[in-house]
């Protein structure tokens, strides 16, 4: 999708970005408690109990509960010495994953430890949900180190359009690269609409293919035919990360020095002046 030279041009701008906590709807926290950290990101939640798995006693489970539009979330969070996951089966879209997942992912950064996927398999809806996640975490704090795809986001999905992630633990900006490629190929399976927009870089704003400004009821059309075709699952700051990714990645060659400067010299007006404002978990 980028020629050799620039083929981290997209993560590299991102990273400089990324010093503007306004970007995220979850702010940095270098708090090591898990507990304290779950309450921070999603507030009334509440941690229940903690418990020693029989067969992996090394591993302690932290069974969570919250309330979200008038119903009861559980979650389970998974650490040992080593690794953190998480099971969030029982939480639907649009009821606190993000958080929830933003939280495990800063635990384990403070804590030097790997977030890994779900040991007993991802759903459908899961293997791009993590991606997503992932990638905010990794922008966020300019790493992958601790993060890990699971099995099943490395090989990928031809039924679900979600193409093999390929990996190398300790080459962030590679890495970071290629989950931005493959979230754009994944939601472009989904929506084939996001193709047809972009970002403008001077207007600070979002565009449709005739220059004109995309507005946020035409994101939620996407995201409610999406939702009715239950292939997927997008939010309006899915779509806008989406298209901010693939203008990056679609700049040529001579732009992106230009896009570099821009951002290391105002990356305050995109974020308060260019509607990117939190659009990152």
């Amino acid at each position: 999708m980028v020629d050799k030279e620039g083929r981290t041009f997209a993560a590299e701008w991102l990273l400089r970005l990324s010093k503007e906590e306004d970007l995220f709807f979850n702010p940095r926290s270098g708090e090591g408690n898990l507990k304290n950290i779950m309450e921070r990101f999603l507030p009334g939640s509440t941690l229940h109990s903690i418990h020693s798995l029989a067969d992996r006693p090394e591993t302690h489970r932290y069974d969570f509960a919250f309330q979200a539009a008038h119903q009861d979330i559980f979650f389970n969070v998974y650490v040992n010495s080593i690794e953190t996951w998480l099971d969030v089966s029982e939480s639907r879209p649009g009821l606190g994953g993000s958080a929830i997942y933003a939280a495990v992912a800063t635990f384990s950064y403070n804590r030097g430890l790997t977030f890994v996927g779900d040991p007993d398999g991802l759903s459908d809806l899961a293997l791009r949900r993590r991606l997503d996640n992932m990638l905010c975490s990794a922008i966020k704090y300019g790493t992958t180190d601790h993060l890990a795809p699971h099995p099943e986001q490395i090989t990928g999905s031809d039924r679900l359009g979600v193409p093999p992630l390929k990996w190398v633990k300790g080459h962030t900006l590679d890495n970071i690269q290629r989950m931005i490629e493959t979230v754009i190929a994944s939601l472009e399976y989904a929506v084939p609409e996001i193709a047809n927009a972009h970002y403008d870089f001077i207007a600070k704003t979002f565009c449709d293919s005739e220059g004109g400004q995309l507005l946020e009821p035409v994101f939620g059309s996407w995201s409610n035919h999406l939702a009715r075709s239950g292939k997927a699952s997008a939010g309006i700051t899915t779509f806008k990360r989406c298209i901010l990714f693939r203008s990056l990645v679609c700049q040529e060659s001579g732009a992106r020095p230009v896009l570099l400067e821009q951002v290391l010299r105002n990356s305050r007006q995109f974020v308060t002046d260019g509607d990117l404002f939190g659009i990152f978990y």
